[in-house]
């Protein structure tokens, strides 16, 4: 594992009306970052959607939207390195307290402001809430309408915090593993959405719950197979690709010219539906156009594998860019001889492990009045430190395999979903076992990082994360059950964000990428 792993980190945020706890489209919050960051001479980019700006690009932050107008998602990074072994998670949570301190000024002018809560508690969805909170991104037309897939289950803000920590290529299978092994942990500490609808769910992170639901009844019987982790760990880089883009895995719709698969832009469908391997392995591929259905023929290479290494939902992916692709010949190659890690170190010029388990969780009125300080500032860190702490430790994956076993982990998973940190696999207690993922990060991390687990040890020595905290809360309450919501939304909110211990320094070093190019 790296010593300096780069670092950035994806926060989704599900905005609220600050008077009535509803929630919130955010989309006239994007006009005034972009006047109020030009003003102050940031080199800034506006991120359109039909003539529409939903979003605002800068050299480390991009502040848009995830899947709806009610869940901001802000990319943030990259920092640290190899080349900048003096930086470090300090300086992204730097980076995230400014951020975040934009957002809760700019929303309250709005009359709005961020949730510390990990899914809306109280937000029906309908089609007509769907069509007019969604983002206007043509993917989630080609997922509804021709996978069969139910993208409006995540439309009342579910919302992660999605760490991102560089690995090398040797070392990046290890780090995925490690990163899907933990994940009960991180779901167990940060979760934070006991409620749906207006009805409490029996379960402590109902956001997790979205996966089986999107996935329900697939067009394609592969799409069921890839937000669950695998039978065994991932072996190398081979098992991983192939698992992901072989067989019964139809090809996501391709992004075509300068788009992303979460872009603005056109999209393909290859006619027949190929797995993306079947597609790579063809001289060419005729398919039609989403936005007109026009004919098109495309000449495969590695970039479309690049394009499409998103098609999985597990708690966990491995990320990367080429510099320069390799022919298709020397990929195939390389995946029968098994030496794609070999191929990706020659090749990509960011490699990372993109953390998909924790809630997103932010210092709320009771956290912020804790004696400690560190709590309420280390709350959006945390996730960050836990992964790096763990890819930084040598041997973190062996150690935490003998207490939780990959044969037990599907259950401690769901386990760590319906109960957090009460729920058990066997003999495995899940607050055990995350007291030993987060010891074990706190041996990975450099000194002047270790104040970012307070709000997990917090959470381990009360036995309450975020849903318990919400639920005690919710049983608190008088009144109607929508009235109980409402109060403990508007008690949820995220009003001042606290200190950081080491400040941003004065001067950050230059970033050759726009944000969304290193971290989304």
């Amino acid at each position: 594992m790296r010593t300096h792993p780069t670092l950035g980190v994806e926060l989704e945020m599900p905005v609220v009306d600050l008077a009535s706890g509803a929630s919130f489209d955010g989309r006239e919050l994007f006009p005034r970052l972009f006047e109020s960051r030009r003003g102050r001479h940031e080199a800034v980019t506006p991120v359109l959607a039909s003539g529409s700006l939903i979003g605002v690009a800068g050299p480390q932050v991009v502040s848009s939207v995830d899947n709806g107008f009610n869940n901001l998602e802000s990319a943030i990074g990259i920092v640290g390195g190899p080349a900048r072994p003096g930086s470090n998670l300090n300086d992204l949570a730097g980076l995230v307290h400014r951020e975040l301190t934009e957002l809760v000024g700019a929303l309250s002018e709005l009359g709005a402001g961020i949730a510390n809560l990990s899914q809306h508690p109280a937000t029906p969805i309908d089609e007509a809430f769907y069509q007019a909170m969604r983002a206007p991104k043509p993917i989630y037309d080609y997922w509804r309408d021709v996978r069969g897939w139910r993208h409006e289950t995540g439309m009342d803000a579910k919302a992660q915090n999605g760490p991102t920590t560089g690995v090398d290529a040797e070392h990046a299978v290890e780090a995925l593993n490690l990163a899907l092994l933990a994940a009960p942990a991180m779901i167990a500490l940060f979760a934070n959405s006991p409620f749906e609808a207006g009805e409490p769910t029996g379960c402590k992170e109902n956001r997790l719950r979205i996966w089986t639901r999107m996935f329900a009844a697939p067009t394609f019987p592969g799409d069921r197979a890839t937000h669950r982790p695998p039978v065994q760990p991932f072996e190398d880089l081979a098992h991983y690709l192939r698992w992901m883009f072989e067989g019964n895995r139809a090809m996501q719709a391709l992004p075509l010219g300068a788009n992303s698969y979460k872009g603005f832009g056109e999209l393909a469908r290859m006619d027949g539906d190929p797995s993306l391997f079947a597609f790579l392995r063809a001289q060419s591929w005729s398919g039609r156009r989403l936005s007109d259905g026009a004919a098109i023929e495309v000449t495969p290479d590695l970039r479309h594998l690049e394009s499409l290494q998103f098609s999985q939902f597990s708690d966990a992916r491995i990320r990367f860019s080429f510099g320069t692709a390799p022919t298709v010949e020397d990929f195939f190659q390389a995946l029968a001889e098994r030496k794609v890690e070999a191929l990706f170190a020659d090749h990509c010029q960011s490699l990372y492990i993109e953390g998909r388990a924790a809630g997103a969780n932010f210092p709320d009125a009771e956290l912020c009045d804790l004696d400690d300080p560190l709590v309420s500032a280390s709350v959006a860190m945390a996730p960050s430190a836990i992964q790096k702490g763990l890819q930084c430790n040598p041997g973190s994956l062996h150690r935490l395999s003998r207490q939780l076993p990959w044969r037990d982990l599907g259950l401690a998973r769901e386990e760590a979903v319906r109960h957090g940190l009460d729920g058990r696999a066997g003999l495995v207690s899940l607050a055990r076992f995350a007291r030993a993922v987060v010891e074990e990060a706190e041996e990975g991390l450099c000194p002047s990082e270790r104040w970012m687990l307070a709000y997990p040890l917090h959470v381990l020595e009360t036995g309450r994360n975020g849903a318990d905290r919400a639920l005690a809360a919710f049983e608190r309450g008088s009144g109607s059950r929508a009235t109980r919501l409402r109060e403990l939304v508007t008690s949820r909110l995220l009003r001042r964000v606290p200190p950081v211990p080491f400040p941003q320094r004065e001067r950050m070093f230059e970033a050759p990428e726009f944000a969304t190019a290193s971290v989304a």
